[in-house]
């Protein structure tokens, strides 16, 4: 999971509208952050590294007018996150003319398409499954839709991508439109991101989601190009945590789901409570559905830093656990003496949640009743989360009795999978499900 921008202006766009734009994507990667364009006089700049997206454009100091541009925020789940070489865009040349990726997803037949070019004395200077896409770009033929397409026929899973060709810059979502892309204008400019929300805080007018197997290609002019489309399979779980509140994913009203799961939640819930609290900020919303539905009053009974990061993007468990009492305090005035009905978006490995429920039992609570806003996770996502193993994942290994005792709460409630189903047709539930529907790596890739 990452954060993608693009953009195309024929009078010229300044970098740190580009970087605005970024910024308000930093939610979906906090590792390291880039960019790669053509300025409007032709010349070539690009800077990545490690980093929040401030951190690494506070050390660029530059502001160039780009004439095109993508830029990345990264969530590692294919290449460790400690290698610089991993961090996107990826850049290369063709007979003297730049290309550049950005990509947001994960390709689950990597190891045999980099075992192939490998054997064709193709040289890779990264661990990551992006870089292959940028190199089967670069050795195709053919404009960037005759190569896009035999691209297409090869890559199994997801692959949103942004792709400088020279000053035209080239938008593309994959068959199954696991992640979401969308595009928007602003004056001559023309904007790409990974979420509507992004574009409308920078001042672009958003104009669509791209659809699947959708290409965009902006130059001097617009060329859209569409390949046969597969299953459809957006991901549930960017409506479930990953994306912005404020954003539209798929159709969907990211905000307008969060307040129905809770809503739901409450309605098969039968346990009492003095006081409905979220774990912010992601299950906020789903508490105030739940507080709505079931009569009980909502209360922050967690205040949190908005200093810290996301715990769960975190690319270790021990980062994980620090992030999560760095980031979380506990208001004893609304929690003591009360049985706190206690609200979050999803429990997938269980280890933060029990560090919360720990916190909320020190700060003086009666009873902690946690309930979850989304089914439990049971198998692997390898389309662009970080569960890569079953033995990572409470719910693969554990009863609903041995998790409740491992987070160390009263009772715990997930919301049941058949209304999950139910409410979100047409979207990928493979991790709740362990039912793959499209083709998986036989063997766990390394991250």
């Amino acid at each position: 999971m990452c954060g993608v921008v693009g953009v195309r202006s024929r009078k010229g766009v300044r970098l740190s509208d580009v970087i605005s734009v970024l910024q308000g994507l930093q939610h979906r990667g906090q590792e390291a952050s880039g960019f790669a364009g053509i300025t409007v006089e032709g010349g070539i700049v690009s800077f990545k590294d490690v980093g929040l997206v401030a951190e690494v454009f506070n050390r660029y100091k530059k502001d160039p007018l780009l004439k095109a541009a993508v830029a990345h925020t990264r969530y590692s789940t294919h290449g460790e996150s400690y290698r610089p070489e991993n961090v996107q865009p990826f850049v290369g040349f063709i007979n003297g003319k730049m290309i550049a990726l950005v990509h947001n997803g994960n390709l689950t037949n990597y190891a045999e398409i980099k075992a192939e070019l490998q054997r064709q004395g193709v040289v890779f200077r990264s661990t990551s499954d992006s870089e292959v896409l940028l190199l089967m770009y670069a050795k195709e033929t053919g404009d960037p839709t005759e190569r896009l397409e035999k691209i297409y026929r090869k890559v199994e899973g997801a692959w949103t991508v942004l792709l400088l060709d020279g000053d035209e810059i080239v938008a593309f979502r994959d068959g199954y439109g696991f992640r979401p892309l969308w595009m928007g204008r602003r004056g001559d400019e023309v904007w790409f991101a990974s979420e509507d929300s992004a574009l409308r805080q920078a001042g672009v007018d958003v104009v669509r989601e791209v659809e699947r197997a959708e290409g965009i290609i902006v130059g001097d002019g617009e060329k859209n190009f569409r390949f046969e489309v597969k299953e459809s399979l957006p991901c549930s779980f960017e409506l479930v945590y990953f994306a912005r509140p404020d954003s539209k994913i798929f159709g969907r009203s990211v905000y307008e789901w969060r307040l129905i799961a809770g809503e739901i939640l409450a309605e098969v819930d039968g346990i009492g409570g003095d006081v409905v609290v979220p774990v912010p900020d992601s299950g906020t919303i789903y508490a105030i559905g739940y507080s709505r539905k079931s009569g009980i009053p909502f209360q922050m009974g967690l205040i949190r830093s908005h200093y810290a990061g996301r715990s769960f993007i975190q690319p270790s468990q021990d980062m994980r656990r620090r992030t999560v009492r760095a980031k979380l305090f506990p208001v004893s005035y609304v929690l003591k003496g009360k049985r706190v009905i206690l609200v979050d978006d999803s429990l997938v490995r269980g280890t933060t949640m029990g560090e919360i429920v720990k916190m909320v039992r020190e700060a003086g609570a009666k009873e902690v009743h946690v309930r979850i806003g989304s089914p439990p996770v049971i198998s692997p996502c390898y389309f662009g989360i970080d569960t890569p193993t079953k033995g990572e994942l409470a719910a693969a290994r554990m009863s609903l009795r041995r998790i409740t005792e491992f987070i160390g709460a009263d009772t715990l409630l997930y919301l049941p999978l058949e209304r999950y189903k139910r409410e979100l047709p047409s979207f990928c539930h493979m991790c709740f499900t362990g039912e793959y529907r499209v083709k998986v790596p036989t063997t766990s890739q390394p991250l």
